[in-house]
């Protein structure tokens, strides 16, 4: 297992691959609660044309927060965190894929430091329109499952299932359920609030459309169309606010679209990131 000490965090990371002169790395970034491993079927993938990194978010998997750690949560925070994880691995310039909150801290990161991005690949993520009742509920019931996450929940098929049936469209195979109900479960409390908040609240709602309108990074929205977690509809209004990005909506997928039908997402990340013009 590799670490590398950022801000008092040691950041768990794995590398796929080896560079290649004519292609950048690419960097994936997980989302809320979730860690590195469920991005390795795209990894060990991309791993075949060029090297690939993987890591684990502060707070979340196994880059465990410490009272060393840094106590802040913004994406801005996070984005510099990126940065200096590249830094220190070499990667002048890379290609980023970045899912749900992630996906938050990818747009932050691209908008903060354009010149390292060459293309941008952002999963399920969108414009939210804020509603004060929806955010209310939503964020009454997300500190109630931040502070209830029993260990057992692990060793329950069923508890397993239903867990899963929130996030994806068809269940996928079990040690998927299993993995998402484990980094859930391990995520700090701490890391979980606050990037919650930082990355869909009310702010959040105002801030998003700028930073998309903002983009000068070639970028691709990737959706799944029955995502109930971010709904297609908040990539098509990304769009209105920035004509310039690509969607694509993956058919009969829900917020995993990359393990749900790796086939079609990898398909569209591919042809997005290896297509000659912009980005180069």
């Amino acid at each position: 297992m590799a670490y590398l000490d950022i801000d008092g965090t040691k950041h768990f990371y794995t590398l796929s691959g080896k560079p290649k002169p004519e292609q950048v790395p690419l960097v994936l970034v997980h989302g809320w609660c979730g860690s590195s491993r469920y991005w390795e079927p795209v990894a060990e993938t991309w791993a075949e044309r060029t090297v690939c990194l993987r890591y684990d978010l502060r707070g979340f998997g196994q880059s465990p927060l410490t009272p060393d750690s840094n106590q802040n949560f913004s994406l801005e925070a996070y984005s510099r965190e990126l940065l200096a994880l590249i830094d220190r691995l070499g990667f002048e310039r890379i290609d980023l894929n970045a899912h749900s909150m992630g996906a938050s801290i990818g747009l932050a990161f691209a908008n903060l430091f354009p010149e390292r991005v060459r293309k941008l690949v952002l999963t399920c993520t969108g414009v939210f329109q804020y509603e004060a009742l929806l955010f209310e509920t939503f964020y009454l019931a997300s500190n109630v499952v931040i502070a209830v996450r029993p260990a057992w929940m692990v060793n329950f098929a069923v508890a397993r299932k239903a867990f899963q049936r929130r996030f994806v469209y068809k269940l996928l195979e079990d040690r998927w359920a299993r993995l998402f109900i484990e980094d859930y479960v391990v995520a700090h409390q701490a890391a979980a609030r606050g990037t919650l908040y930082s990355s869909i609240g009310k702010h959040a709602t105002y801030e998003m459309p700028d930073a998309f309108r903002k983009l000068a990074v070639p970028t691709l929205l990737i959706s799944g169309e029955y995502d109930q977690i971010i709904p297609a509809a908040g990539a098509k209004r990304a769009v209105k606010v920035n004509p310039g990005l690509t969607l694509k909506i993956i058919p009969q997928t829900g917020h995993f679209p990359m393990l749900e039908a790796p086939g079609a997402y990898l398909e569209s990340m591919n042809s997005f990131l290896e297509s000659p013009g912009s980005g180069a």
